[in-house]
């Protein structure tokens, strides 16, 4: 069956087959890993003639969607993930190190602000006092993989200017051992999937179709205190966490 006949031809052709190719991989139709048709098969699947055929190859190779290899065929190429245990308060940056990326740490903004009634409850703070927000980013060889939105109760922080103190460290764990001297104990957190949205999606730099992993959650200080309330937004195609239970 010819599929050249359903599309628009508002772009080259290879295009057109390039988004069809990268269609299938997405719902599954190519898993993961999987080689793809031969080269004479999807040109005749498509209608199109092996030179076309391999220009939309080519695009999918160089956007990381497949590999070609010589003399034997494509594949769907297996996204890399960073894999982290989700059973121990540890750095973000440090699980992304540990799977062997070269991770960084970007502070955002950090800003001053009222603290809705919700949150106020979980912090044991005053509805719409006033409270402290930093947001930062961590990467992964370059790539944002995880949006970071903390909030910090405003008897925590003597001086709006130590905020900017978050910048010298790695986590939010460090930054309150180091600079606040509070030593954190333990993170409640709850997890859920959720769509991109603005601005997390252009801060992520994905869609808003794509699926994210949200964890949300209050940390606790030595004597169960609340010292931080946070949500965090990884991407799901980049990071993948791994719960043991015994």
């Amino acid at each position: 069956m010819k599929l050249l006949g359903v599309f628009q031809v508002r772009q080259p052709l290879y295009i057109e087959i390039a988004n069809e190719i990268k269609r299938r991989i997405v719902v599954g139709i190519y898993p993961s890993g999987a080689q793809l048709p031969s080269e004479p098969e999807l040109a005749n699947e498509f209608g199109v003639s092996r030179g076309t055929l391999r220009e939309a190859l080519g695009i999918l190779e160089k956007e990381g969607k497949i590999s070609r290899k010589h003399g034997i065929g494509s594949f769907v190429e297996t996204p890399a993930k960073v894999i982290a245990g989700i059973e121990k308060l540890e750095s973000l940056v440090s699980t992304i190190r540990r799977a062997g990326f070269e991770a960084q740490d970007k502070v955002l903004s950090t800003y001053e602000t009222t603290i809705s009634p919700s949150i106020a409850e979980k912090l044991n703070a005053e509805p719409n006092s006033k409270c402290y927000v930093i947001e930062s980013l961590r990467y992964a060889d370059g790539i944002p993989v995880i949006y970071c939105y903390d909030i910090l109760p405003y008897w925590l922080i003597k001086d709006i200017g130590d905020l900017q103190l978050r910048k010298n460290v790695e986590c939010m764990v460090d930054y309150l051992k180091t600079y606040i001297n509070i030593k954190p104990y333990n993170y409640v957190s709850n997890v859920t999937a959720v769509l991109a949205k603005d601005p997390v999606d252009k801060l992520l730099q994905v869609n808003r179709r794509t699926p994210l992993i949200k964890m949300e959650g209050v940390m606790y200080d030595e004597n169960s205190n609340p010292v931080n309330y946070g949500r965090q937004y990884f991407r799901s195609d980049k990071y993948q966490f791994t719960l043991v239970r015994q």
